[in-house]
């Protein structure tokens, strides 16, 4: 039996590698390339179905796609977009609960109390295939963020909804404001573990400086937040992002050797590589028959959820000001992936399990393709790209002086050998900032100068806030300021 789990593996990671090699030359989004060709394996019959049970994808494969997503995440970044981040994960959790909930009930009759346990797997979002889209075209970074950091706090609100649902389904009892109770002891119980582990795992990478043993710690933050917090009955998910946040943007900077941190972000790269594609992959294998069962059941899913999620996105992004085209982006990129499957196949409703299969398919199929044309057409510019690649060698050289200087600080490098390489180190910044420069004044850095003029912004926003709490300016003239700023700000976005 082992032995046949082993060449079935074997088999997966052989398929993973082909397809990563073909997308190189079509241009095809990971991601989307893997389950066409688990449905094409598993059509022609060349893999047996390999069943993906609960706990195989919550124990083993759930926790190093939160920890790395997480680790990479900037902190600064998902504290200033904080608002409408928190407001489309929960409200979009909430809402397409209800929306896909009472939808099914209407239209196909299915029990509500069944219907909205439905609606509750598919509220979770999966940004795998569309930031991989928006990495290739280096659209704008708060994009980006809205999209991930959404994605992050609503898988852990969709599982933490999903179980209190199931739990007064099979209780009989429906209580809302004991659920709220329940969800808010829930997540905040789990980001008291994460945050918990985070630290300590912070303040002791802080007295090592090993890169292996470094590493090796990090896998079992990402597996100890998530086990621990589902044995106190917390939210995993929210544990592991948690301890994922810390590490990434306390423990990696501050706690970390340069080397150890390549090291560490090749090492998580291959792990999430290796995690997507055998789940992607026996997506497409498990689901080409399940999901021709139930097509009138899955379209209605479908068309509830799209309506569920332009339901959130419209009014929120509207509310906060962001420009239209970002409004349309993030309402078709919210792709439906890994934890819809999961809670389905937790669930063991056969039905439901088809509903769930065909509603992540047309997500991942039809959004995904359509929306990567879609955002290349309109961020793509590829007259910037020798703008970029000036920018991260000047960035890079820039690191590689600064870390050079901290390590004569540290005695890890004596200060004659340093001495003899900064007038090398020099000379190659002063190079590239004068390339910089001559580009700048050519005109052809665009987007740099308006992200560098949002950062301008934001700093005098900030200004405000403070001339306004130590009471040197009155709450009426800040607002006005305030207002100003933003406006300015929605001009940039454009």
């Amino acid at each position: 039996m082992i032995e046949e789990n082993l060449v079935e593996f074997i088999e997966i990671l052989m398929l993973a590698t082909a397809v990563a090699i073909v997308v190189k030359f079509i241009r095809l989004p990971y991601t989307i390339a893997l389950v066409l060709a688990g449905l094409f394996v598993g059509l022609a019959g060349l893999l047996p179905e390999f069943p993906l049970s609960r706990d195989v994808v919550f124990f083993i494969f759930l926790p190093p796609l939160l920890f790395e997503a997480a680790m990479n995440m900037d902190l600064k970044e998902l504290r200033d977009n904080s608002g409408p981040i928190a407001s489309m994960a929960f409200l979009g959790v909430v809402l397409t609960t209800i929306v896909v909930g009472f939808s099914l009930n209407w239209f196909l009759g299915i029990p509500l109390a069944l219907a909205l346990i439905f609606g509750a797997m598919v509220s979770a979002t999966d940004p795998v295939s569309v930031l991989a889209t928006f990495k290739s075209i280096s659209a704008p970074k708060k994009l980006s963020t809205l999209i991930e950091g959404e994605s992050v706090l609503n898988d852990g609100a969709a599982i933490v909804v999903f179980a209190i649902a199931l739990e007064m389904m099979l209780k009989g009892v429906f209580d809302p404001l004991n659920a709220a109770l329940d969800f808010i002891i829930v997540c905040a119980g789990g980001a008291a573990v994460g945050l918990a582990i985070g630290y300590l795992a912070y303040r002791i990478l802080a007295k090592i400086d090993d890169a292996l043993v470094e590493i090796a710690i990090t896998i079992v933050v990402a597996y100890l937040g998530f086990v621990l917090a589902e044995r106190f009955h917390f939210s995993g998910v929210i544990a592991v992002v948690a301890a994922g946040l810390i590490l990434g943007n306390y423990g990696r900077d501050f706690s970390m050797s340069p080397t150890t941190r390549v090291i560490m972000l090749d090492f998580w790269s291959i792990i999430v590589f290796l995690v997507n594609s055998i789940i992607f992959i026996l997506i497409g294998v498990n689901t080409h028959i399940t999901i021709f069962s139930a097509w009138k059941e899955i379209l209605v899913a479908i068309m509830a959820v799209i309506a569920a999620r332009a339901a959130v996105v419209y009014p929120v992004m509207t509310y906060y000001g962001f420009p239209n085209l970002w409004k349309h982006v993030i309402f078709w990129g919210g792709l439906r992936g890994v934890i819809p499957v999961a809670l389905a196949l937790s669930f063991g409703d056969q039905l439901l399990s088809a509903m769930a299969f065909g509603v992540v398919l047309f997500s991942l199929l039809l959004q995904g393709l359509s929306l990567e044309i879609f955002v290349k057409r309109k961020f793509a510019d590829v007259g910037e790209k020798e703008l970029e690649e000036l920018i991260a060698r000047y960035i890079a050289a820039k690191s590689a002086k600064f870390e050079l200087l901290r390590a004569i600080e540290q005695g890890k490098i004596v200060e004659p050998l340093a001495k003899d390489m900064l007038p090398d180190l020099d000379s190659e910044i002063a190079e590239l900032g004068a390339k910089l420069e001559e580009m700048i004044k050519e005109g052809k850095a665009s987007r740099l100068r308006r992200a560098a003029l949002k950062y301008i912004i934001d700093a005098k926003k900030s200004a405000t806030v403070d001339a306004m709490a130590k009471g040197l300016i009155s709450q009426d003239v800040a607002l006005e300021i305030m207002r100003e700023l933003d406006s300015r700000t929605g001009e940039l976005m454009e």
